[in-house]
Parts: C-alpha cells; structure tokens; sequence
C-alpha cells in the first residue's frame, strides 16, 4: 500500500544518502516513538521517515522491511496521540529491490503537541523543547547596526512570508522618539529569540555590543542567539550607501578576532583620559556610564561572542538566502 509516497523522491533520497531531515530507523513499530519523529519533523520543516534503513558513518544502508507491517492500525494510533491533524503520506517503496516503508511529512502551519509536549527535529534527532502551549505568536529581536538594514529588510521580509501571523519582530528602527532607547534594550531578554546580523560595522557599535551584553546575561542564550554573518558577497545589496567593510574578521585566526578587543580598549582608554582631563565628577556623569559599559564590552562580552561565533559557526547571509532560510524557521519553531 502506498498512500501518496513520492516513490522517485524516496528512492533518491536513500540511494544518495540525502541526510537532511530524514529519520531512519531498521525496524519501529511503536506507535508513541513513531509520533515522536512524527511530530518533531512536522515541526520543523518537515521531512521523511524510513523503517528499514540504518544510517552508518553517514550513508544509508538498506536492511528492508516485511510487507506484513500493519501499516493502517500503527499510522491511527499515532495520529489518535496528536492533538492536530497533520498532512502526511506513507507506504512501501522499493529501493534497489529492497522494500521499506516511507513516511513523507509535510511542515505544520501550527504547532503540534504530542501529550503535552513540544518536540522538533534538530541536529539528525527529535528533541523535546520548552515552549508556551498557547497560540501566542513567536517573538523575535533583530539585532544589528543601521548601515546593514537592507539585509535586515530581506531576512524579515522572508521570515514574515514563511511564518504569517506566528512571528512577532522588534527592531530597534521602530522606536519613536519618546522611548528609550536604553530601556527598550533592557527587555531583549523578554523575547523568545534574538537574530544577530553580524558585520564590522556591528561589532564597532557600542549600541549594538550594549545589545549583546543584554543577551549574553542570559546562561541560556546560546539557545535563543541566531546570528547570520555577512560577507563581501553582500555589498550588491546595500546600493551606494554600503560601508567600506562588510564582513568581520572573526574566521581567519584569534590574532584577528582580538583586533576589536583591543578596539575598544582603545575607546576605553581615551574616553577615560578625556575624563582625568575634564576632571568634574558632574560634567562627566554621563561619560562615566558609557565608560562603564565599554570597560564591559572589551573585557568580556566581546571575547565571549566572538568565541561563540566562531565555536557555533554561524551561517552565511548568502546560504542562508538560497536555501530560503529553512535553518532559521526551524529554529524559530
């Protein structure tokens, strides 16, 4: 039986080890673990389920799967412990003459619950994630430098054509000219994630390194930090007004990375000489904050997210765009 499976799709998958997004499994049959994958793949993007294949050293192996699977009774019992219906296809495929069984799931416009809990595929696993069980829109922070706008434009334009209604965005652009600016930056913690566009720009700014410090209070930041870093490969799209460096140096080596260390050590250095030389506690009370927060820049935050982002390798502006930003909206939901 074959319930809508692309079989020319499924067989391509399998016989060039297309890893991405795929389940595979030598033998499932309980109906729990089997809405598991289901509900954590239909979450994400979505994607496949093999019964029959193992994946080893990266490579899909074939070890097949008996047709006297009872396919209809285990397919309603996963489906009785979601608590929505959910769009997929299922059915036996043969691959190179061995039969398996291939379950096609289709992304969620919802979130999909299974026994009260939220779970994704993330990094070849589904994983359980603590998330609100409401219909509460996603919030999320763009953090960036103004002279990068015209890529922030795209990211959220195309995140806000995949997610609708589901995605609430804060960027500080919106701010009208009573707010607080300072006060506005103290709630980043207070948003489900935070997207960081990444440029020299970015890390020259104290604005924006008073962002990352926000963020990185946070012990769990690491699990709420999308970052995109750009490139030179994106000056077409800044027009005339593009600065004169784009892309941080933060790949090449910690000789590189320790030059905006010493940047704003730098800052920190003459701000304070200026203060030693005004030498009024007064007229200096406003310095004295921002030498404050640069003292914490260079001491810390910097070092830390720069760490980060070489630890985590952040994604490329120009791969997130062609693959129309899966990674980024599977990990917002």
């Amino acid at each position: 039986m074959n319930m809508g499976v692309n079989e020319d799709r499924v067989s391509y998958i399998v016989e060039n080890n297309v890893l991405d997004n795929v389940i595979c499994r030598a033998l499932e049959l309980r109906p729990t673990k089997l809405a598991k994958y289901i509900c954590g793949l239909t979450n994400n993007t979505g994607g496949y389920i093999f019964l029959g294949v193992e994946k080893q050293n990266g490579c899909m192996k074939k070890v097949g799967c008996q047709k006297t699977f009872n396919v209809d009774g285990v397919i309603e019992m996963v489906k009785a412990q979601l608590d929505n219906e959910i769009s997929m296809n299922y059915g036996f495929v043969s691959v190179g003459g061995v039969d398996i069984f291939a379950i096609e799931v289709a992304e969620s416009d919802k979130k999909i619950w299974l026994e009260g809990k939220y779970f994704v595929y993330e990094n070849n696993d589904v994983e359980e994630k603590v998330v609100n069980q409401n219909d509460e829109p996603i919030t999320l922070f763009i953090s960036y430098t103004e002279c990068d706008a015209p890529i922030v434009d795209i990211i959220e334009n195309k995140i806000k054509e995949r997610l609708k209604d589901r995605i609430r965005i804060s960027r500080y652009t919106e701010l009208q000219y009573k707010d607080s600016f300072m006060a506005f930056m103290n709630t980043i913690q207070d948003h489900d994630f935070v997207l960081t566009v990444v440029s020299d720009t970015y890390l020259r700014r104290q604005a924006c390194m008073y962002e990352v410090g926000e963020i990185i209070k946070d012990h769990h930041y690491k699990d709420r930090l999308l970052f995109v870093v750009l490139s030179e490969k994106e000056r077409k799209y800044y027009g005339e007004d593009a600065p004169e460096k784009i892309g941080p140096a933060i790949y090449k080596g910690p000789e590189e990375r320790l030059e905006y260390v010493d940047y704003w050590k730098r800052r920190y250095d003459n701000l304070e000489k200026r203060m030693r030389e005004i030498n009024d506690l007064e007229a200096v009370s406003k310095a004295s904050v921002d030498l404050k927060i640069i003292g914490q820049i260079f001491r810390k935050d910097m070092s830390e997210f720069l760490d980060f982002l070489s630890d985590e390798n952040g994604k490329s502006f120009e791969k997130l765009y062609v693959n129309n930003f899966d990674e980024v909206i599977a990990w917002l939901k």
